[in-house]
């Protein structure tokens, strides 16, 4: 397993998973305020993402499931509690976790369950016409954050693989129990905002909580709203997902 980023501080550990042709980098900020504030914090980089979109082509949304099971042993060996997030692709690897894996609670920053594009949604016949499609990059409102490092395009065959993961994902939500914390940026210019409030229906959760940000878009990690993100995140951590206020 490749790591982006760790840190061992306490018992209580974050498991968080970069989007799809993403990098660690894009939670990485996440992880830094949480561990300086003494959770353990682990980033993987996910199967076929680090090389090249010819690589990722060759995997398929198992493999990057594989590789986000492996942290979270990998972090749940040395924690007493885990909670898993992510963002995008990865917050839809961290709800699939969350339904088939003991964690303590999950973060879903812009996850997509159901995106209502026709070209998305045939990209089971798009994929044999075109190989490959626009760049993932971009998703930041905010011109003094970093750039968003990702692949310069994305194989439409990885997009086919996100779309099974979504339809493995969906019917799991309501077998998710533990406390979830789900956000959305309102002007998410690639996953449409009603997610949020899908997941946040469909959950299982008793205690779960759905924050949209007014001025942020898809990378919510980096932009605007990205200290609110960082502050709610640390108390639904602290509090157990019991209380987000």
């Amino acid at each position: 397993m490749k790591i982006g980023f760790e840190a061992k501080k306490g018992e209580t550990g974050v498991l968080l998973l970069h989007g799809l042709t993403g990098t660690p980098s894009e939670v990485e900020p996440l992880g830094n305020y949480l561990s300086e504030r003494g959770i353990s914090t682990l980033g993987p980089w996910l199967a076929g993402h680090g090389t090249t979109p010819k690589d990722l082509a060759r995997t398929t949304w198992r493999n990057w499931a594989n590789s986000a099971r492996e942290a979270y042993d990998r972090l749940k060996a040395g924690c007493s509690k885990v909670f898993v997030g992510g963002l995008s692709m990865g917050a839809v690897q961290a709800l699939h976790l969350a339904a088939t894996v003991p964690v303590a609670g999950v973060l879903s920053m812009a996850a997509p369950i159901r995106i209502p594009d026709f070209r998305f949604n045939g990209i089971a016949f798009f994929r044999f016409l075109q190989w490959w499609t626009t760049s993932l990059t971009g998703g930041i409102l905010d011109p003094s954050a970093p750039p968003h490092v990702t692949y310069p395009y994305v194989m439409t065959k990885s997009l086919y693989d996100l779309k099974k993961l979504m339809e493995v994902v969906r019917p799991e939500l309501p077998q998710i129990m533990v406390p979830a914390l789900v956000i959305q940026g309102r002007k998410d210019s690639m996953v449409p905002p009603f997610n949020g409030e899908l997941i946040h229906q469909s959950l299982g959760s008793k205690a779960k909580h759905l924050l949209y940000l007014d001025g942020s878009d898809h990378v919510v990690t980096m932009d605007y709203d990205k200290q609110t993100v960082f502050q709610k995140a640390f108390q639904f951590i602290q509090t157990s997902g019991e209380r987000v206020d």
